[in-house]
């Protein structure tokens, strides 16, 4: 059977991939994969054949500008997917569904799976019709939060989580909570956004000898050089690092810092991979109030939300990190990841049935 990954993003930026490429390499499929190279720079990946379009986007220049150039990659994929006469296609993001929705739908009905991992504007009408579309036609469709459907047209939905159990198989599961002589490291592990939020954060932890504020990632010394001005001293941070040491900085920590802000779609619908982090380490994670994140955590018992991050922040923190019962908590974070793999379960059957594996997990 020959295979084709199809994305608009660079590899690096396809962690989660591997739910597909465990799969081919544990059953010996080859593959291939086009993808659009926005950085000018060769990657590594376990495929039989890369074709790699540079195109480099400048972020300065207009939306329209960017879209012509976005769509000069759909030129140079579609001739190789049709050269290549693919007996199935795995469409990588919204970015390359939107932009190959109409082809798809039209040429390779039922011979294509679609990964939503994010908000497109599905909002518009427009857009939504033609996600509608290609969707309907699709052998399945995985999405990787429930709370996409709020936007996306009905449809029987694949639910897939993006654990990634290679990058954590080494972490040993921690079964009690920090000691309460010891300060509890909220650790922010990944790539490092919404500086006004982490900055407000500091300012308000600054000089609270109950916590250390962590910041392990791309853009860390961001905030490193703004508590340094400020003076606020219990702090860490270490800036980009290979995703080999995130089970290193994971057990540099106590309570995962998955605070993002709300207010647009797509941060009130998403689930973060920091989600999969904390359950799988067992440790509570922070979210923000009035998001999806904030609903299934609350289901679990798992997570602290936040609202308004202001002087009351801390002692609520406190006390509800120093009521919680490590055996209780445990416990929701095992029956958690139970439900993970009872779902995922479902899409690697989807997978294998496409794949002509007959094998059920």
């Amino acid at each position: 059977m020959k295979i084709c990954i199809l994305s608009a993003v660079n590899i690096k930026h396809m962690s989660l991939i591997t739910l597909y490429t465990e799969f081919f390499k544990e059953h010996g499929i080859k593959f291939d994969i086009v993808y659009m190279d926005k950085y000018g720079e060769e990657e590594e990946f376990p495929a039989e054949h890369i074709y790699r379009y540079e195109n480099k986007v400048e972020h300065s220049l207009p939306r329209w500008v960017k879209a012509l150039q976005y769509f000069k990659f759909r030129g140079y994929a579609t001739k190789i997917l049709e050269k290549n006469k693919y007996d199935f296609i795995i469409v990588w993001n919204d970015v390359a569904i939107f932009m190959f929705a109409d082809y798809l739908a039209r040429k390779w009905k039922g011979k294509y799976c679609l990964n939503v991992r994010d908000y497109c504007g599905e909002k518009k009408k427009w857009v939504f019709n033609r996600f509608k579309q290609v969707i309907k036609k699709s052998a399945f469709t995985a999405i990787s939060s429930d709370g996409f459907r709020s936007f996306l047209p009905e449809h029987d939905y694949i639910r897939v989580h993006s654990f990634n159990h290679a990058v954590l198989k080494d972490f040993d599961p921690r079964r009690e909570l920090q000691a309460a002589d010891k300060p509890i490291r909220l650790s922010f592990v990944g790539n490092v956004r919404f500086f006004e939020m982490n900055q407000k954060l500091l300012d308000t932890f600054a000089g609270d000898s109950r916590f250390e504020l962590c910041y392990f990632g791309t853009n860390a010394d961001t905030l490193k050089a703004y508590a340094e001005e400020h003076g606020i001293q219990n702090a860490r941070f270490h800036d980009r690092f290979p995703m080999s040491d995130t089970v290193k900085f994971l057990g540099d920590s106590d309570v995962i810092n998955n605070l993002y802000g709300s207010g647009r779609i797509s941060l009130d619908t998403a689930v973060s991979i920091k989600l999969y982090h904390a359950a799988y380490c067992h440790m509570p994670i922070l979210v923000c109030k009035n998001t999806y994140m904030e609903e299934i955590t609350a289901q679990y018992g798992i997570g602290f939300a936040v609202g308004e991050i202001d002087e009351t922040l801390p002692d609520r923190l406190y006390e509800w990190y120093r009521s919680l019962d490590a055996e209780e908590f445990n416990a929701s974070c095992d029956r958690f990841l139970e439900q993970v793999k009872d779902d995922n379960r479902e899409f690697y059957d989807a997978v294998a049935k496409t794949c002509g594996v007959m094998e059920s997990f």
